[in-house]
């Protein structure tokens, strides 16, 4: 397992709400060398303090900012008793990202833990989701 405490910008497209964790379709972008932003699509968890600063605010469009993920390769057996292996990312903390750099301006976010948020700009697109 890895766990990250960097910042991680992206944009929710879907949200499932259940009683004790949110799941989310999102992307996060990053530039290439010819300034083409290249989209990578992700199925998070939030769970915990991520969870209790999001259920009732979250909603499909808004951006976030993660600032304490968990990601593991966990090692399954299947009904047929093949051994396969799943990627999960589970989202420790985050908060919704107010997306006020995007005009220039200085960026604030909604607290969601204890940890302070620095303003950074959001990486993804509004026109770039891959679904």
């Amino acid at each position: 397992m890895i766990y990250t405490e960097n910042k991680i910008y992206g944009k929710v497209w879907k949200v499932t709400k259940a009683e004790k964790y949110l799941d989310l379709q999102m992307t996060t972008s990053e530039k290439n060398s010819d300034g083409e932003y290249i989209n990578s699509g992700w199925f998070p968890r939030c769970i915990g303090h991520a969870f209790n600063a999001l259920k009732d605010t979250i909603k499909e469009g808004d951006r976030i900012v993660i600032t304490k993920a968990k990601f593991t390769n966990e090692r399954y057996t299947d009904n047929e008793g093949n051994k396969k292996s799943r990627f999960r990312f589970l989202i420790l903390e985050a908060a919704i990202d107010d997306g006020a750099t995007a005009s220039g301006g200085q960026q604030t976010k909604k607290k969601a833990s204890t940890s302070a948020a620095e303003p950074q700009t959001a990486s993804t697109s509004d026109d770039d989701c891959p679904w």
